[in-house]
């Protein structure tokens, strides 16, 4: 599995604790939109995980790119 592979893993696991720690809280409250706060969370975790992933994938394809050309000369 590679680098990659197990950032998002990660961070989809994170995300789906969030949701679940959320929804959870909210049930202690006795609020009904719990459903609703789960979702917010589900989505603002999603968001920052495609970012992080972009982010990644620039960052690496900068290194592979210098590493080419010090290897080139």
């Amino acid at each position: 599995m590679n680098v990659e592979t197990q950032f998002v893993r990660a961070m989809v696991g994170y995300a789906l604790a969030r949701a679940h720690n959320q929804r959870n809280r909210a049930a202690r409250r006795g609020r009904n939109e719990l459903g609703a706060s789960a979702l917010e969370w589900a989505i603002i975790s999603a968001i920052l995980v495609a970012a992080a992933l972009a982010i990644g994938l620039v960052v690496r394809g900068v290194i592979d790119r210098r590493t080419g050309e010090i290897q080139n000369g």
